[in-house]
């Protein structure tokens, strides 16, 4: 029989780790409803199971809803559900078969198009997007298919829907997969199940995908960090902290902590200079007091952006100078005119989470440890800026004068992440739907944290 329950799962997290895109960016050159529903209403579904002849007995099954509530799948009475939360707003679901279903495995994943866990850039077709989630479910575990596109009927309020199907191996065993997505006006959905004939069979018969109404972004400190590292996240292609976290909680052995504390490791040692805790510690501290906006105030007034009249005059004055400085300076004056000494500071203060993500994962910290920096840094940003708004052109502004790019330029990296923001800004359930005045205070205790 085919088995992949827990290492299956272990490796959709390590492949979205070790995927991760390592953006630290440490000096310049270096590399009120659902999140998504598209057009659904509430209590409108999709499914094979939604086309079940009437008079046909189907096996029990029972609804499995999303940690973040933006959509749940019907399937199979009694799997046990695991929740991995890989961004603020994609959420994947780990459903097993247990002792009644041993071998039986599903994995459904929902997220806006923008934020597809383990991929760094948007997906351009929904066929895309299904080998991008196929090859991240099944990488590492042992288990091959062979897919092939099946035919089903897309429903009013989505896009497309798309069907695979195929034997599964695994050793000298098989089995059977299937796999169902969805797409809306932004978001893509997924369910891939693998495991016996006879029980794919019948998980196939009540499968349905509903897409949920009226979800509330959730509040508090942890959805606040969230947001302030939304943008390297999707960069990315999940958040470092919360999946090396899940990875912890679903009991990965040491051999696979080991790969990636080694990853962690180099990533902080090649972009930061950081080789340790305490030095984790002293570029977080470096970060959240001073960093690069220190730096940008001081390059400003050395090409006097602090005494001109205007913009004009400081760009008369940058005449001769090369394209990367002017582009710096005038970052740093727009920041600074709109934000005083705050100035870019808000793209220092997203990357505390980031490096802090990483050292989690390298061991130089505890999660608790992390979380609490990010703390601090999220403070400081709540009393810098007034809104998601001012914190999110401060940090564009911050990278502008770091790469030495103009957000004007379209082909420009700097333009990529604005255009990144600007997405993240109009999901309706997204990373800056949060109330900024909220509430921040420590939200994770515990001695294994």
């Amino acid at each position: 029989m085919i088995k992949i329950r827990s290492s299956k799962k272990l490796a959709v997290l390590t492949a979205v780790f070790l995927g991760l895109t390592v953006t630290a960016c440490s000096t310049p050159g270096e590399t009120a409803d659902s999140t998504a529903r598209g057009s659904a209403e509430a209590g409108e579904a999709s499914g094979p199971g939604t086309g079940s002849d009437a008079g046909e007995e189907l096996p029990a099954s029972a609804e499995y809803t999303s940690a973040d509530g933006t959509y749940k799948v019907t399937l199979l009475e009694g799997l046990e559900q695991t929740d991995m939360q890989l961004q603020s707003n994609s959420s994947m679901m780990g459903l097993d078969g247990g002792s009644e279903r041993t071998g039986f495995s599903g994995i459904s994943l929902g997220s806006p198009k923008g934020s597809v866990p383990g991929n760094p850039a948007s997906m351009e077709s929904l066929e895309e997007y299904a080998d991008h989630v196929a090859n991240l479910a099944l990488e590492g575990s042992g288990v091959t298919v062979d897919w092939q596109d099946g035919e089903t009927e897309t429903p009013e309020w989505a896009l497309r829907c798309l069907v695979r199907e195929g034997v599964a191996k695994s050793g000298g065993t098989r089995g059977q997969a299937y796999a169902y997505y969805i797409e809306t006006d932004d978001s893509y959905y997924s369910v891939i199940l693998v495991g016996r004939n006879e029980d794919v069979e019948e998980a196939r018969k009540v499968l349905v995908l509903e897409v949920m109404e009226g979800i509330q972004r959730s509040q508090g400190s942890q959805a606040f960090i969230s947001g302030m590292t939304a943008v390297l996240n999707t960069l990315n292609g999940a958040s470092v902290v919360e999946t090396v976290r899940a990875m912890e909680e679903m009991g990965a052995d040491e051999s696979q902590m080991e790969n990636i504390r080694s990853q962690a490791a180099q990533a902080l040692s090649g972009s930061w200079g950081v080789e340790d805790a305490a030095g984790l510690m002293e570029q977080a501290d470096w970060l959240i007091n001073e960093g690069h906006n220190q730096n940008a105030l001081e390059f400003l007034g050395e090409y006097g952006g602090t005494e001109v009249a205007d913009r004009a005059a400081l760009e008369a004055g940058l005449e001769g100078e090369e394209a990367e400085t002017r582009n710096s300076v005038l970052a740093a004056y727009d920041a600074w005119t709109a934000y005083g000494e705050a100035a870019i500071s808000a793209w220092d203060l997203s990357r505390v989470g980031s490096i802090l993500g990483y050292g989690y994962a390298a061991g130089y910290c505890t999660y608790g440890e992390a979380m609490d920096k990010s703390l601090e840094a999220a403070q400081k940003a709540q009393a810098s800026f007034a809104s998601w708004d001012d914190f999110n052109q401060s940090y564009l502004y911050g990278y502008a004068y770091w790469s030495g790019e103009s957000l004007e330029d379209p082909d420009s990296s700097a333009a990529e992440r604005a255009g990144i923001v600007e997405t993240l800004k109009n999901q309706a359930n997204g990373p800056f739907s949060g109330d900024w005045n909220v509430e921040l205070k420590k939200e994770w205790w515990g001695a294994d944290l």
